[in-house]
């Protein structure tokens, strides 16, 4: 599956998917980009894909997991919040 995005999609530090605008990325290379090249465009795509931070939640709580929770989107998911 192929995911097209736009220069209004990119936040900071995405040097992979910024090169990638006009044929957009699949989900392996967008998978790759943000694991490999901390890449927060590339995560924040993926993320959309499964409905966003409450749903990859709702989804980690549903198998079993209600330690780890998403609230935020890149770049602010990088912010060291006390009790977070």
């Amino acid at each position: 599956r192929r995911i097209h995005y736009s220069q209004n999609d990119l936040v900071e530090y995405s040097p992979v998917t910024e090169k990638h605008l006009t044929d957009g990325m699949t989900v392996r290379e967008l998978c790759s980009a943000a694991i490999t090249m901390s890449d927060n465009t590339a995560a924040n795509l993926l993320l959309t894909t499964i409905g966003g931070p409450k749903e990859l939640t709702a989804f980690l709580h549903n198998m079993g997991d209600h330690v780890t929770r998403l609230d935020r989107w890149e770049p602010e998911l990088n912010e060291a919040i006390p009790n977070d």
